[in-house]
């Protein structure tokens, strides 16, 4: 029985079906989790690795270099990237896709571990940071206040982050910019040398004096007691009153033991005052718009805490706005474009009860869908609220050629049930199978492992989801309805859908009697796209203008904190001095000793006067200049956080240094190149100590023995850790600061030998100073540097020319070279995966089309289709002046599944009324008009719904990429494809059937022979 028969026998269990589905669909849209980004996994992972107090040549030699050759080991591997400079190093490794990233996450944790002695003995841990889209902080926030925070830890720990981290759904919380306090033993270098004390002797008494253990039980008295030898250090009494020699000298008597918060080489700004920072990560499943009310609801009450006064708390970045401006923009777009859509489905079908039967088919829809998202365990995001987006102009689709259908039947004088039944019946198969087409195209992605394929697939899901949905619908409840309502009485007065049909069909015949002139029409359209093609601006990730800049200050050298913090005061008074000229909303600044950056956070698009660009020129004219630097503007976009980059590879960091800095100049002359800048960076200037071999071994030392006690003296050295009220704290010993600020100073650094000896540091090594290496870049275990470029009015493709030509003409060294950065890797990259996802869907369809007509020829009739409406949006895209860019290629995907609907239905009619016995000539011009009403309607819709989306600047996320490329691709290729449907394909339907006709004569021919 044929699902239409049983939904108009059997109308009560229809509609519980129907009524059940809903109240499913809206219990479920209660659960599924709201959230920016899906916990989607690149695969690759960033390996932090810290190393505190060090050059960045000694952590590109001594950690940096090792891991990355374990690293190189594992299987899959495509890239190792690293980065060394002072304090730490970063090593990026990317896999093949669709590697497992958390099985290699363990994989790199245990590679790294079985190299652990090869590691620097100071070397503490390291870790592993995951590439995910759903990974990044929930919540930003930043601290600043009328009174210094900088050793406010114990007081934003306690009322702000502990209070955080008992919210329902918080999974992580990050304080930083107050640093936990620790106790300090702080030495006398002085006493050391006149007690003869050890450094690292006492080093090592200080790490036995504080431990726990079980030595077994013992029986008393018919109870059993565990033994457990304890020797604790609980405070700076303890540790001060510790006996650290035989003649009952205790710690206190050579060094202060102080509970005080650790040095700070970094600092924040939040307008003009010392900030702290607080990020919020949410669990994966929670719902991220809950979580955030949760955690501001919590805020306000924590702002009333008599401790928090004169405490202000801004928000950064907030995850929920992004969500919340996307529903609200979709929202009004979606409620705009269905409007129109019912308003063109009036104009059509000329009765308010069958508009509104048709329209039912897209609440119920989407209702389907996001109970279906909650079963499959997907999120409401930005993702798949695009995909609901886009397949709100399609749901109609079946419906309208169904109930149109329907309508012909009743217009020949059939009852509405009868009607309804052949109606629905006589089209179920063509709506089937245009439905599938349009499912198909996303198939590809939907299975493939790339990483745009990963994002397609929420996009995906959607609109297969609701699109099965409307096709069931479209089946059962509509001719059921259909059937209950009274059809529309025929009208005497010809109407301009009439009158349009009549033109159309004597166009058609027209155009069919003359074959010549049809095929060079058919030619001269094909062969237009090329005009619009040669002039089309391709960019697959475009950089989106966001109302933020970003200054950095690109420092020379590395100088002092409070140096540093000069230089930034002073851009930022002239930012405040300005504030309203360059619509300032607030200035956020981080800076170290060797990097500083303000962003400037400008007022929303609402309140704006002047476009970013203006305001970025406004603020270079006057920008005062720095000493120890040249700040230079970036754009940020977090959708394309990378900027342009070309890399130049060797060996030696100072020739790389100037072969960068010479690209970088010629890379400024050339026109759209903005803010040209080599990343090299100017090391610190050191102290080289080299150890007198000869020396030393006379007194009984080594080189080692020498470099331990230096690096424990001047870096300091974590040597245990004590349980205290707060938790565990850390134990550093080191020389008193004023003792170890001079070069005499380390000149004089007490060295122990034999028994209770000492020598000053001096007499066992010579000095000297040099400049240390800058930052250090490997790409691929090969030093490299890069010259970052921001690219102004000129796409990727054409950027690629320019720095080929410029990089070719440079003479460089033997052993050295250039490449690109992965912002060109990454446009090819996507670029080939959507053209490849293309090849594949448009198979898929010819598959299914196949299957349909049950020939190889009719099909190609229809693919046609596709062909023109790619014309179409080259055409579209020129006059608009659009740029071709990754979402314009969504655009391509979902118009392939649309425009074959509409080919579909026309070459399925034209064969039903051949097999009823019409001519050929009179199946088409017939089948023509029937469709010309249907196909109208449902391209009318989809176009309209999307007009909103073409014409706004609606952005993904409320950040991201902008809506517009993809609905523009969508409108150009649709408008052109349904003239093309209704004036071309019947054409090429009669060509190919004569191809047909005379092919199966040579076959019968030769058959004979």
């Amino acid at each position: 029985m044929h699902i239409t028969d049983f939904s108009i026998r059997r109308p009560v269990t229809t509609m519980m079906v129907f009524v059940s589905l809903i109240v499913v669909g809206l219990i479920a849209t209660r659960m599924v989790p709201l959230e920016f980004m899906p916990n989607i996994t690149f695969p690759g992972a960033f390996v932090e690795l810290p190393y505190p107090d060090s050059t960045p040549a000694e952590v590109n030699e001594n950690v940096a270099r090792p891991v990355e050759e374990v690293l190189a080991t594992l299987s899959g591997v495509e890239q190792i990237n690293s980065n060394s400079g002072e304090n730490s190093a970063g090593v990026i490794v990317l896999f093949k896709q669709g590697t497992d990233i958390d099985i290699k996450a363990i994989e790199i944790k245990e590679k790294i571990e079985s190299i652990r002695n090869q590691l620097p003995d100071d070397f503490e841990y390291f870790r592993i940071n995951k590439f995910q889209d759903g990974g990044a902080p929930t919540l930003q926030l930043r601290i600043s206040g009328n009174r210094d925070l900088s050793d406010a830890y114990e007081l934003l720990n306690r009322n702000l982050q502990q209070r955080i981290e008992r919210i329902a759904g918080v999974g992580q919380v990050d304080l930083y910019g107050v640093e936990k306090k620790e106790i300090r033993i702080e030495v006398d270098p002085n006493r050391i040398t006149a007690y003869n004390i050890n450094l690292n002797e006492l080093s090592t008494k200080l790490r036995e004096a504080n431990f726990s253990i079980s030595a077994g039980k013992i029986t008393d008295a018919g109870m059993r007691y565990m033994v457990r030898p304890v020797a604790g250090l609980n405070g700076i009494g303890d540790i001060g009153n510790l006996i650290i020699s035989d003649n009952n000298l205790r710690l206190k008597d050579i060094a202060n033991v102080t509970y005080t918060s650790p040095e700070r080489d970094y600092a924040r700004h939040l307008d003009q005052k010392y900030a702290v920072g607080l990020d919020i990560t949410k669990e994966s499943t929670a719902n991220t718009v809950e979580v955030v009310e949760n955690i501001l609801a919590e805020i306000e009450e924590i702002n009333k805490l008599p401790e928090m006064q004169g405490i202000q708390i801004y928000e950064m970045f907030n995850q929920s706005d992004g969500i919340l401006s996307s529903l609200r923009e979709l929202f009004n777009a979606g409620m705009i474009g269905a409007l129109f859509s019912i308003v063109m489905l009036y104009i059509f079908l000329r009765q308010f009860g069958t508009t509104m039967l048709v329209a039912t088919a897209v609440p119920f829809s989407l209702i389907v869908t996001l109970g279906f998202f909650f079963f499959l365990d997907i999120s409401l995001n930005i993702l798949s609220m695009m995909g609901l987006m886009l397949a709100i102009g399609m749901l109609v689709d079946n419906a309208v050629v169904v109930t149109e259908n329907i309508h012909r039947y009743q217009r020949k004088g059939n009852d509405p049930k009868k009607a309804s039944i052949l109606g629905a019946k006589e089209v179920s198969i063509a709506v089937t199978a245009g439905t599938l087409t349009s499912i198909i195209v996303f198939l590809p992605n939907v299975v493939n492992e790339s990483f745009i394929s990963q994002h397609m697939y929420y996009i995906g899901m959607a609109i297969i989801i609701s699109l099965l949905a409307s096709l069931v619908i479209s089946l059962t409840v509509i001719p059921l309805l259909a059937s209950k309502i009274k059809p529309p009485e025929e009208s005497s007065k010809r109407t301009v859908i009439d009158k349009l049909s009549d033109r159309y069909s004597a166009f058609l015949r027209w155009f069919l009697e003359r074959r010549k002139t049809s095929v060079l029409f058919i030619l001269i359209l094909f062969i237009s796209g090329a005009i619009p093609l040669s002039f089309m601006n391709v960019d697959m990730f475009q950089r989106v203008e966001e109302r933020r800049l970003n200054l950095q200050y690109n420092l020379n050298a590395s100088y002092t904190l409070e140096t540093v913090k000069q230089s930034v005061d002073r851009i930022e008074q002239y930012l405040y001095e300005n504030e309203e000229t360059f619509e300032v909303e607030s200035v956020y600044t981080y800076y170290t000793p060797d990097y500083a950056q303000s962003t400037i956070n400008l007022v929303d698009d609402d309140r704006a006067e002047k476009s970013v660009t203006l305001l970025k020129e406004e603020i270079e004219k006057d920008l005062p200049q720095i000493a120890i630097g040249q700040p230079a503007f970036e754009y940020i976009s977090q959708n394309s956080s990378e900027q342009v980059r070309v890399f130049v590879q060797g060996e030696a960091m100072q020739v790389l240094e100037e072969l960068a800095d010479e690209v970088a100049w010629r890379l400024g002359q050339i026109e759209g190149f903005a803010d040209v800048r080599s990343e090299a960076e100017s090391g610190n200037k050191e102290v080289r100590l080299t150890v007198d071999h000869d020396r030393a071994r006379s007194l009984g030392l080594t080189s080692s023995d020498v470099a331990t006690m230096v690096s424990g003296a001047m870096r300091g050295q974590t040597i245990q850790r004590i349980r205290g009220v707060e938790g565990e704290i850390d134990v550093v010993l080191a020389f008193r600061d004023v003792n170890r600020q001079t070069i005499d100073d380390l000149r004089n650094l007490p060295v122990s030998f034999g028994d209770n000896q000492t020598v000053k540091l001096a007499s066992v090594a010579s000095f000297d100073q040099q400049t240390a290496a800058g930052r250090i870049f490997r790409e691929n275990r090969r030093t490299s540097l890069g010259i970052a470029i921001n690219l102004d009015d000129i796409t990727t493709d054409e950027a690629r020319e320019e720095i080929s030509r410029v990089m070719d003409d440079i003479s460089y060294p033997t052993g050295y070279s250039w490449s690109y950065g992965r912002s060109f890797g990454n446009d090819l990259d996507a670029m080939n995966t959507m053209l490849f996802n293309i090849g594949i869907a448009f198979f898929l369809i010819y598959l299914i089309m196949a299957s349909l007509f049950e020939s190889l020829l009719y099909p190609t009739s229809v693919l046609s289709c596709i062909f023109f409406g790619v014309i179409g949006i080259f055409w579209f895209f020129f006059i608009t002046g659009t740029t071709f860019d990754l979402m314009a290629f969504i655009g391509i995907l979902i118009l392939m599944g649309i425009v074959v609907n509409n080919g579909i239905v026309l070459v399925d009619h034209i064969n039903h009324l051949r097999s009823e016995g019409l001519s050929r000539r009179e199946a088409v011009i017939r089948g023509g008009r029937d469709r010309m009403r249907p196909i109208l309607m449902t391209a009318g819709t989809t176009v309209l719904g999307l007009i909103p989306l073409c014409i706004g600047n609606t952005q993904i996320g409320g950040a991201g990429p902008p809506y517009f490329p993809m609905a523009r691709a969508i409108v150009g290729g649709l408008t052109f494809s349904t003239i093309i449907t209704l004036v071309v394909l019947p054409s090429i339907y009669v060509i190919l059937d004569d191809v047909r006709i005379w092919g199966t004569r040579i076959l019968r021919a030769s058959a004979k022979v």
